[in-house]
């Protein structure tokens, strides 16, 4: 690797700028070439080809050279970047003796990269010197390059921490730390803190209301939360009116669809940022591949930061009925579903069995289609011991037993008579006199117990009690406290369960009103339409085996035509009489 005497020596110069540091690249390029090209004179060479990259010195080798030059009017001839240097290097005959970089960071911050370049250019014959090492090789060189390659490693995994945590003191207190204005807000600008800073241009950013964007916003947690519609549903009909509901636009506006898809839907009911909380550190973007980080550790602020389109409360909602649908097909169409599966069914994701509280999967065997929970198929690790090794429950004698139900107290002409009928006999005294016997138990249990304490009081107060015995009676007054607090929070929680307010004909007769009276059978609706239904309905089944009954449940909604929300109804529970299950 040493140039023939009498010549002079030939350097190719490499330089990059990072996409982590504020740095202009049509400045720091020109300063950078310039330093090499005063050591390369000194030595008496000449640089007779130039490379460089724009992108992070930490990057891999085989995602290194990538160029990243788009925008930019650098006043320097570009021979490429780094693997192009590298190809060069291995070709003959040889363009150039040496490589020269002004400091070895500017190759790599990356130890394994920088080393592996040194030794690809060393094996051809070419050597790689820096501007502010000495240009001739020796021990101590050897040593020096060793010692900044360390540095360069250590500056930047402190860069890194020092970056990390002004992102999360900044989300703390509030301010945007994002590139693109959240769908729904529009950016607020601020002057920045410091002066310094806001001298140079550089600003803040918060949030505020999007007029036309944040009612979509609104609109899609409405249909969601209250109307029951699956994803695909909301996205169909957003599309139906793209004026009204306007698509969100990507980053790169390039790749705009100019329509909603079901990822982008899902994506505004998931961010915890229409809480009006600034959220910071939700996904892994650098090393996990865009994957969702735990909640665990996303970054939020201490304060609302922006007006809120939802509560926290909608947001939690939404993630409940997700995770109760993963194993669903709701929102589906029938179609999707047919050509997803080999066979439909009809109650997949509605129904739970009763012993363990888990989802029921369907089965189909000849030609009879049934509902099935197993423990050993199951990953809980809360399924009661007495749970019986197979619960079944056939679909059609589900149908039998559940669509009058429907029928009857939902889209039946007598539906108002039915509901009076069910909360009055709810309201019958005798149903809350088990309540009442239990809390006059629990007030008995009290006061035996307060006797018992008062007579281990009156040992302590004996003349001949002992260090042993008095530890011994503490021990045991300590004990009965305990079980005193127990029992007066059981007390406490049989008051507030029966002090729930039941729903009264009053709330249940306008929800009712708003149904259709339906003059066919629910048997004869396509099962299409008959799942579309339920869907609406938040139908939630739960089979009782050892009653052979089933408790059902649905939601009714009330629209509040002033500010176009959904009020929450009340949820209603009822067996079917004389269900005999398969």
């Amino acid at each position: 690797m040493t140039t023939p005497a009498g010549s002079t020596p030939r350097y190719a110069w490499y330089g990059r700028v990072s996409t982590e540091d504020e740095q202009d690249p049509t400045l720091s390029f020109p300063r950078q070439l310039q330093n090499a090209e005063r050591q390369v004179e000194e030595s008496g060479g000449r640089i007779v080809a130039h490379f460089y990259d724009i992108e992070s010195g930490t990057r891999a080798y085989s995602a290194r050279g990538s160029g990243g030059l788009a925008g930019f009017d650098i006043p320097i001839p570009r021979d490429g970047g780094l693997q192009d240097l590298l190809a060069d290097a291995a070709r003959r005959p040889q363009r150039f003796d040496r490589v020269i970089v002004e400091s070895i960071s500017r190759l790599s911050r990356n130890s394994s990269v920088a080393f592996r370049v040194e030794d690809e250019l060393r094996q051809a014959g070419v050597r790689l010197c820096a501007a502010d090492e000495p240009m001739e090789e020796s021990f101590g060189t050897i040593v020096l390059r060793h010692v900044n390659i360390g540095i360069a490693r250590g500056y930047h995994y402190e860069l890194m921490v020092k970056s990390r945590q002004g992102q999360e003191t900044s989300t703390r207190q509030g301010w945007h730390t994002g590139g693109v204005a959240l769908y729904g807000y529009r950016f607020v600008t601020h002057d920045h803190p410091n002066p310094h800073k806001a001298s140079r241009g550089i600003n803040k950013r918060t949030l505020e209301l999007d007029p036309v964007r944040a009612p979509v916003v609104r609109a899609i947690y409405d249909w969601y939360l209250g109307g029951g519609a699956g994803l695909l549903q909301i996205r169909d009909r957003l599309n139906a009116e793209p004026d009204r509901y306007p698509p969100p636009v990507p980053v790169d506006p390039a790749t705009a669809r100019g329509a909603w898809s079901r990822s982008s839907v899902w994506e505004v009911l998931r961010n915890p940022k229409y809480t009006g909380y600034q959220v910071w550190n939700r996904r892994a973007r650098k090393k996990g591949h865009n994957r969702t980080n735990p909640p665990e550790a996303w970054i939020w602020s201490e304060e609302p930061a922006h007006p809120a389109i939802v509560s926290r409360e909608e947001h939690e909602a939404v993630h409940a009925r997700a995770r109760a649908n993963e194993r669903s097909r709701q929102g589906v169409p029938a179609t999707t579903a047919r050509a997803t599966a080999k066979t439909n069914y009809l109650y997949r994701g509605l129904l739970r069995c009763g012993i363990c509280g888990l989802r029921m999967w369907g089965n189909h065997r000849r030609s009879s289609t049934y509902y099935s929970c197993q423990p050993s198929h199951q990953r809980s690790k809360d399924i009661p011991q007495d749970h019986p090794p197979h619960v079944y429950l056939n679909e059609e004698r589900l149908n039998a037993a559940l669509l009058p139900f429907l029928a009857t107290a939902l889209f039946g002409p007598e539906r108002t008579a039915y509901w009076r009928t069910c909360l009055e006999t709810a309201a019958e005294p005798e149903r809350a006199a088990p309540a009442k016997e239990r809390a006059q138990e629990i007030e008995a249990e009290t006061a035996d117990l307060e006797r018992r304490i008062g007579r281990q009081l009156v040992n302590l107060e004996a003349n001949d009690v002992t260090a042993a015995l008095r530890r011994r009676v503490g021990q045991r007054v300590a004990e009965l406290e305990d079980a005193i607090a127990e029992r007066r929070e059981g007390l406490v929680q049989l008051a507030r369960d029966s002090a729930t307010e039941a729903p009264t004909l009053a709330d249940v007769t306008p929800l009712l009103d708003r149904l259709p009276i339906l003059t066919t059978s629910l048997e004869t609706v396509p099962q299409g339409e008959l799942r579309a239904l339920f869907d609406a309905l938040q139908l939630d089944v739960v089979f009782q085996p050892a009653d052979s009954a089933l408790d059902v449940a649905v939601t009714l909604y009330d629209r509040n035509g002033d500010n176009d929300n959904w009020a929450r109804a009340e949820d209603w529970s009822a067996p079917p009489a004389g269900f005999e299950p398969a």
